[in-house]
């Protein structure tokens, strides 16, 4: 069924233009200049924006919702669905749910959530019954003795188009300030007994010396089986030298900008939390994903744990001090992450493209607000 939606600004490729978007078997088949409409039978947005739908390639917003409060697991299927009405609110109309293969998070074992939790949204997705699309990404903690058998069953998983590799030690990376590292976990509610705990296990596995094993398999891996992969928190020169060698598409979360700056050289893209920019600071104290754009080196935001902060990220770029054209700000957030996956059928507004799209009315206050949401051409939100 053809259908129309018409915005005085149409954020497209070559900028913000007033025009008719013409869709048709859940692609845009045109786009047609304001003066050049032969009807008004389109759906008129006015002055609302109307953007392309959102890509996170990061975030931990599933395991919120399958173990709500510390200790208390809800529905898995119920979780999935509840996670699902948050993207589409906050105009994600693809998601990579990142799962994370290593220890425990206010008290969820992430071993024992990590397999209901996809048969879950693999359930929820056969039946129909998600509005976002969603894929897998898998977060490969190299440190973890028992990485490849939380692998290894979801290979073959049609959803799973992404794999970063990591390490998690305390003292390393992320959290190479430890005394820093303690104070947070405490603030947030760990107990003394279980953060002594965690530190000895995190900091045996990698006594251990399964990493480097362990991340020469992940690679061959992404590599048989033409998965995207990324990088996580590297710190140095080295460390980035060392994803570009495995073939790493894409440096998650640099903490200093001499990564990042490597990265660009190497022609990894860099991905940044879009809380920790919203916030003007990481939480964990690293690089400040204002100060990555500031440089020129940001091209990828993700909600890592806060979906709106995406498309709050983007829309901010637009403003001073950063005055990003404003479909340069959208493609950090919609085409960028879209087409570093190997997802080149979306994340803009131009024919051939998956109608997938977002109706935003910026307030006065500077929050976006997602009015309405498309996929493949169907109203979900």
């Amino acid at each position: 069924m053809r259908t129309s939606l018409f915005s005085k600004r149409v954020v497209a490729p070559e900028g913000v233009v007033a025009a008719q978007v013409e869709i048709d078997d859940g692609h845009i088949v045109a786009i047609v200049p304001s003066e050049m409409r032969s009807s008004s039978d389109a759906h008129d947005l006015g002055d609302d924006f109307l953007i392309p739908g959102l890509v996170d390639i990061h975030t931990d917003n599933l395991e919120k919702h399958y173990q709500p409060r510390p200790g208390a697991h809800w529905d898995s299927l119920g979780a999935a669905l509840a996670h699902d009405g948050q993207c589409i609110m906050a105009g994600i109309t693809t998601v990579f749910d990142s799962l994370s293969l290593h220890g425990r998070k206010d008290g969820l074992d992430r071993k024992e959530a990590l397999a209901p939790m996809i048969a879950a949204m693999d359930q929820a997705g056969a039946e129909g019954l998600l509005r976002a699309e969603h894929l897998l990404h898998l977060r490969c903690e190299i440190t973890n003795p028992e990485l490849l058998s939380l692998v290894e069953p979801h290979l073959d998983n049609p959803r799973l188009k992404l794999l970063s590799v990591m390490d998690h030690t305390p003292g390393q990376r992320q959290t190479a300030d430890l005394n820093r590292f303690k104070e947070r976990m405490e603030k947030a509610g760990t107990g003394r007994q279980e953060l002594d705990a965690m530190l000895a296990e995190q900091t045996d596995w990698r006594d251990q010396t399964v990493a480097p094993k362990n991340r020469e398999t992940i690679v061959a891996l992404a590599r048989e089986f033409g998965i995207a992969l990324m990088s996580h928190d590297d710190a140095t020169i080295e460390h980035v030298e060392e994803s570009h060698q495995d073939g790493c598409v894409a440096a998650e979360f640099p903490v200093s900008l001499v990564a990042a700056q490597r990265a660009r050289e190497l022609g990894l893209l860099n991905v940044m939390g879009g809380p920790n920019f919203v916030r003007g600071a990481s939480h964990s104290g690293n690089l400040s994903a204002q100060a990555c754009a500031a440089a020129g080196l940001l091209d990828i935001l993700s909600s890592d744990y806060v979906l709106l902060s995406m498309i709050r990220a983007a829309f901010m770029l637009v403003e001073a001090p950063f005055n990003w054209p404003i479909q340069r700000a959208i493609d950090t957030v919609a085409k960028n992450p879209a087409h570093v996956c190997g997802l080149t059928d979306r994340g803009e507004i131009k024919v051939g493209q998956r109608a997938d799209m977002v109706r935003v009315y910026l307030s006065p206050t500077g929050w976006p607000i997602v009015r309405a949401v498309w996929r493949e051409g169907q109203a979900v939100g």
